[in-house]
């Protein structure tokens, strides 16, 4: 039998993660891991080890608790996925988005990894297209030890028309999901801040719970550059990628957000965006 598109995948460790949880806070990651087998990124296996072994680094260095990835590449031989989970001692749930491993011997997906159990998984599809380019959100139920959280990992399209609905299409399925939870956004949404689908966000026309931009609540004036183009000898920097809270019960407080690249060689051309939230009633 055929896998359907966006089919979903979990794994849950036996074992203890290796990245001692911060007291009470819950620290959220987003990052877009620039799939090594998309022909155009494509590069040799010790490179992508590399990049990899760097973005582990970066994620034990934060201490995050929880990982929203995009861009997430298997071929025949070799899970991001997997071994990104075994790496770090965490949980995962990979949905599969374009094309088909078994098919063409690669693919890319979407993944939440989290050192708390993860239940409930569930996919949005954002195209309507059958073809390559198809993109999607994938949504996890996180049990963190003072409560429920959903969080969702999403890629949206680099075609401005397909992009324009995506971000309303996407807070109407988060609305309906995570009902009463606390809710948790990241991703590479492929648009800058100031453009209307994304400033929309925080209104109140779709959804009675404003999303917040976790990192223009505490840096209202700070540049915010995730991703960097170098093309004929110029450098262009845009915020493409971001973490929102919708809020809910049990409440969560912000305490600290900001985009951070390894330290060594880069995971990545984006960046990641962390984010520090803590219970208000713990």
């Amino acid at each position: 039998m055929a896998r359907p598109p966006f089919a979903v995948e979990a794994y849950l460790p036996p074992f203890l993660p290796s990245i001692p949880p911060a007291e009470g806070a819950l620290t959220v990651l987003s990052a877009n891991l620039r799939n090594p087998f998309f022909p155009p990124n494509r590069e040799r296996r010790a490179a992508t080890l590399a990049r990899l072994e760097a973005f582990a680094r970066l994620v034990e260095a934060e201490r995050a608790d929880v990982l929203l990835c995009q861009e997430v590449g298997r071929t025949r031989d070799f899970r991001v996925d997997n071994w990104l989970a075994e790496r770090l001692g965490l949980g995962r749930v990979y949905a599969r988005v374009n094309v088909r491993v078994t098919s063409i011997g690669r693919e890319e997906g979407v993944a939440v990894f989290s050192r708390y159990p993860l239940t409930d998984p569930i996919v949005l599809p954002l195209t309507a297209t059958r073809r390559l380019w198809r993109r999607a959100a994938l949504g996890v139920s996180v049990r963190a030890p003072w409560g429920e959280v959903m969080v969702y990992t999403t890629h949206h399209s680099l075609r401005p028309w397909r992009n324009r609905r995506q971000p309303a299409r996407l807070r109407r399925w988060v609305a309906a999901t995570a009902e009463g939870r606390p809710a948790l956004v990241g991703g590479d949404f492929n648009a800058d801040e100031d453009a209307p689908q994304m400033a929309d966000l925080s209104s109140t026309a779709v959804d009675s719970w404003p999303w917040i931009d976790t990192f223009r609540a505490l840096h209202p004036s700070a540049g915010g550059a995730t991703h960097e183009l170098r093309l004929f000898g110029r450098v262009w920097r845009r915020r493409l990628d971001y973490l929102f809270l919708r809020p809910g019960r049990p409440e969560l407080r912000v305490t600290g957000c900001r985009h951070v690249m390894s330290s060594d060689i880069p995971f990545s051309d984006h960046g990641a965006v962390v984010v520090r939230l803590q219970p208000v009633h713990l």
